[in-house]
């Protein structure tokens, strides 16, 4: 009875210790397309043509990001090499239209750490409404990512 009682504990303590690399692991969510194409510009032909895949419909100005946001994306491009790729870490979505995608963009020798906001129209197409980029995770990712 007392092994038995053991073996339950054990069990029961196995699947607490394990609860929260599984739900991290259920929150990875599949890249949204325009995110998604967008990362797949950047690969391919650099950031400008990625600039355009992103902005394409949105009403953020090109020029105000790359003076802001987008300025961790010039450092990057200089100081850790070429772009790979980048992965989803969580969708959260905000209202029915307005989810927040944050990421990792993988370079050379450091990564990126982003959050893309994007907006559902009602036509249903997506743009993003706002973006932010920073080398430093804890400066974009949600409070459980960094804790």
């Amino acid at each position: 009875m007392k092994s038995l009682r053991a073996a339950l504990t054990l069990c029961l303590l196995t699947l607490l210790l394990a609860a929260p690399a599984v739900s991290r692991a259920q929150q990875r969510q599949p890249m949204p397309e325009l995110i998604s194409q967008g990362l797949n510009s950047y690969a391919q032909s650099g950031l400008t043509t990625a600039l355009q895949v992103w902005l394409q419909n949105s009403l953020l100005d090109r020029n105000t990001l790359l003076r802001g946001e987008l300025a961790a994306l010039v450092k990057a491009d200089a100081n850790y090499g070429l772009f790979e790729s980048g992965e989803v870490l969580q969708i959260a979505v905000i209202t029915p239209r307005i989810s927040r995608v944050y990421l990792v963009m993988y370079y050379e020798r450091a990564p990126v750490w982003a959050w893309f906001e994007l907006y559902r129209t009602r036509s249903g197409n997506q743009v993003i409404s706002d973006v932010f980029f920073s080398t430093k995770a804890q400066v974009i990712l949600p409070a459980q990512f960094t804790d």
